[in-house]
């Protein structure tokens, strides 16, 4: 039985009285209508926000990675997804900690599309970050988004396309340290060389000295430019 269809029984029990009385109160707190203005909203939030404390201690009382994860994944990203789909299609702008959460979590458990979506969104809404990370969310994706592709390149598994569609942003539309975007530059450059692909490895290689000198890039662009050199006499050679 459904919760409205046994609230109507429950009325109709009551007589007709009671139809009236219920009908001359107001209605009831409903999360369907939390988010109909701004002073619901931040009513509505600080619920979430206290719900989100409380997920966050049971997150740090599990001791294994996988464990935490699995929360994330299974129990908790499940149990926001409605207040934050219906935060999205409000129009409403306000500080929202457990948005920016939820999108910590989708990178946390390397669901890139949706968390992408969310840090756009966020991003647009001058959302920040909570106080512990000490970084904007642009900062926060960049380095969550590098961080997984080198941990993919070392297990032997390609990081694109996240690694090259990223790096506009990284490198031109935001703001960030000069380690990051050198560090796009470079798995990209070194990801280049394994495939023979000299010019394209030496670009990014160069780009990501010239961001940042100490990215360790000598070697590499020095093998670059030598398998250049070897191949331009075979060009000229072949006209």
């Amino acid at each position: 039985m459904s919760l409205a269809l046994a609230h109507k029984r429950r009325t109709l029990a009551l007589g007709s009285a009671a139809v009236i009385a219920a009908a001359a109160a107001p209605l009831a707190y409903s999360p369907a209508e939390a988010l109909s203005s701004p002073a619901n909203a931040k009513k509505h939030l600080q619920l979430q926000e206290a719900a989100m404390a409380q997920d966050l201690e049971r997150l740090s009382a599990i001791k294994g990675l996988a464990g935490r994860q699995a929360l994330k994944r299974e129990e908790l990203l499940p149990k926001y997804q409605d207040f934050i789909q219906r935060y999205m299609d409000s129009g409403l702008v306000m500080q929202n900690p457990v948005l920016v959460q939820v999108m910590v979590w989708l990178f946390d458990t390397e669901q890139f599309e949706d968390g992408l979506e969310l840090a756009d969104f966020a991003i647009e809404q001058g959302q920040e970050m909570p106080e512990r990370f000490k970084r904007d969310v642009q900062t926060f994706v960049a380095d969550a988004v590098i961080d997984w592709a080198f941990r993919e390149y070392n297990a032997e598994r390609s990081p694109e396309p996240y690694l090259t569609n990223l790096l506009p942003r990284v490198d031109g539309e935001w703001d960030l340290p000069e380690q990051i975007p050198s560090k796009f530059h470079k798995l990209i450059g070194m990801r280049a060389m394994e495939a023979e692909q000299w010019d394209t490895a030496l670009k990014h290689l160069e780009r990501s000295t010239e961001l940042y000198a100490k990215a360790g890039n000598e070697t590499r662009i020095a093998k670059c430019r030598k398998a250049i050199a070897k191949q331009t006499p075979a060009v000229n050679g072949a006209q």
